[in-house]
């Protein structure tokens, strides 16, 4: 009887690992606390019959988590496995950035380098360094056309950027330019006269032992390469359209797994591939002209979780989403990959809370809720915002969104307690303040579930 008990036990974990695509550094029947939460984390988050992640966690260099969950190929139904190759789009900008340190480390070039070092006709580029093309103020806009299914070299995609105007004076400002990584790709040319995605392998994917990681053409056949998606506005989900890859080049063009992004960010921290002294300038914040600071470095995103420092860098491109986050006190690394570009599942959300989960803060679970139309429709409004934006909910076809213009809307889940939190992430939240005849009188919004609030007080209702 004991023994029949024992392998029902056994056969219900088995069935919860084959769900998840769970691998563990113990035994199955061994499976550690930070596992065991981590699966009851992704299982709420990710549905089996959809688009998938692959998942890695490490602490002090172990592996310490991996999962894999959804399909990597919903038409086939093959489910996602550990080993998966996602394209990883703005993932890459890390490596390019780390592959211009070393080559300023061997003497090839200076971040303080003018552009018109390396090419002499770009408009302004003797007013534009390498450091400003690393931290996004070097003022080279994003806003230019070409086909994006055509194929793209490097000296057309440099050519089409030169006839935009700057966003700004360089220096002045802080914009996120996918143009000027792909400037940055030109100067790898130039200085090595061989191609970008060469010089990376050498210089970073080798060195970092990411073999996994490539620069792959559009006509490549990629062993277990995942299909990406998209959804309509119906919520259906789609084939992306074809988007040639050789036009994000060094701003987004790389694929890869998720250990081998484990391997990149572990790579950074280990001074024998990569000098502290680099790291340190890699991840400091970009001070501009004026004296003030922007939480970004070359090529990493200086962010905090749970009230700890942290460094990431998040990846979007047709059909796929990427990030990955490390926290350098707790040395823990979170790699979350996913072959959909629509949101769901949402790969911040879920590498932040793993992140929490894994430096012990891990974030409040909510209780959804179901609200009626009444008390949707009393939620819709503006709610100011100090400093002159504002939130604006709305109720659309049942579904609460919230927005802060001109960014993006984004659903919002009700939760119990009087809560909303931004649905599929589970990290910032918001609580109704009512007033003692129940109306909204305003939001606390609580950035990364930390416990001071930000007060929303409402201005309108729609």
């Amino acid at each position: 009887m004991i023994m029949d008990c024992v392998v029902r036990l056994l056969r219900a974990a088995l069935v919860v690992v084959s769900l998840l695509g769970i691998t563990f550094p113990a035994a199955a029947s061994e499976i550690p606390p930070f596992a065991s939460a981590a699966n009851r984390m992704v299982l709420q988050l990710v549905q089996q019959n959809s688009p998938g992640i692959s998942v890695t966690v490490s602490k002090d260099g172990n592996v310490i988590y991996r999962a894999s969950r959804g399909m990597a190929s919903m038409e086939l139904h093959v489910p996602s496995a550990d080993d998966d190759v996602y394209r990883i789009g703005s993932i890459t900008k890390t490596v390019t950035a780390a592959t211009i340190l070393l080559l300023s480390q061997q003497g090839k070039l200076s971040l303080d380098d003018r552009l018109s070092r390396f090419l002499p006709d770009f408009p302004h580029a003797s007013d534009i360094t390498i450091a400003e093309l690393l931290s996004h103020t070097a003022g080279i806009s994003d806003d230019w056309n070409v086909d994006p299914a055509s194929a793209i070299d490097t000296k057309t995609l440099a050519s089409l950027i030169a006839k935009q105007p700057l966003d700004f004076k360089p220096a002045s400002a802080w914009r996120y330019s996918n143009s000027g990584y792909m400037l940055l790709g030109a100067v790898i040319e130039k200085v090595t006269g061989r191609h970008w995605y060469d010089v990376e392998h050498d210089v970073v994917l080798v060195p970092f032992g990411m073999t996994h990681t490539a620069y792959y053409p559009d006509n490549s056949v990629v062993n277990d390469m995942a299909q990406g998606y998209s959804v309509n506005a119906q919520g259906e989900v789609t084939r992306p359209p074809f988007v040639s890859i050789s036009g994000p080049m060094t701003a987004g063009a790389l694929a890869s797994t998720a250990d081998d992004i484990r391997r990149l960010v572990e790579g950074l921290n280990n001074s024998k591939t990569f000098p502290a002294a680099l790291l340190n300038v890699m991840t400091a914040a970009t001070k501009l002209a004026d004296g003030s600071t922007v939480p970004y470095g070359y090529g990493v995103m200086l962010e905090r979780v749970r009230g700890e420092e942290a460094f990431a860098h998040n990846g979007g491109i047709e059909g796929f989403s990427s990030q990955y986050i490390y926290v350098p006190r707790e040395k823990v690394t979170v790699v979350v990959l996913a072959n959909s570009d629509s949101g769901t599942p949402n790969t911040r959300g879920i590498a932040r809370q793993l992140a929490a989960l894994a430096i012990g803060k891990p974030y409040q679970r909510f209780v959804d809720v179901t609200l009626s139309t009444h008390d949707e429709e009393a939620l819709a409004g503006t709610y100011a915002i100090a400093g002159g934006s504002t939130h604006v909910i709305t109720l659309e076809n049942g579904q609460l969104f919230i927005q802060r213009p001109p960014g993006p809307s984004r659903p919002l889940t009700p939760a119990k307690g009087d809560l909303l939190y931004y649905a599929g992430d589970g990290t910032d939240y918001f609580h109704i303040v009512r007033a003692r005849d129940g109306r909204i009188t305003a939001l606390e919004f609580y950035p990364d579930g930390m416990s001071h609030a930000r007060l929303e007080k409402r201005i309108g209702t729609h």
